[in-house]
């Protein structure tokens, strides 16, 4: 799962083909560091169908600002074209949870 930063979210996330889902996490979040390996699995097994990326909030305010993450980890899936998220899932989520949600959209 490729780490993104302020400057490059709008082409990988909002200019991305594909949808994109992503990963707001934070390091000193303890759900983050559980989910964590879990989303870089789904990333590494579902690269063909949707991209992922993780953003850390400590290191980008701006973009925990602008889309107004509370807690973390937030997940958010983008569709191609669109600059608002189509999915917001907020707090430690299971992963056939998150996959279901993500159906509806691929």
């Amino acid at each position: 799962m490729t780490a993104i930063e302020q400057n490059t979210f709008e082409s990988e996330v909002l200019e991305a083909e594909q949808p994109v889902l992503v990963y707001f996490w934070a390091t000193w979040c303890q759900s983050c560091k559980m989910m964590s390996p879990k989303m870089d699995q789904m990333a590494a097994e579902n690269a063909s169908r949707y991209k992922m990326v993780k953003v850390d909030i400590g290191e980008n305010p701006e973009l925990a600002e602008k889309y107004e993450i509370m807690a973390t980890p937030t997940l958010m899936l983008f569709r191609p074209g669109k600059s608002k998220p189509a999915e917001i899932h907020a707090g430690f989520g299971a992963r056939p949870y998150i996959e279901e949600v993500l159906e509806k959209y691929l």
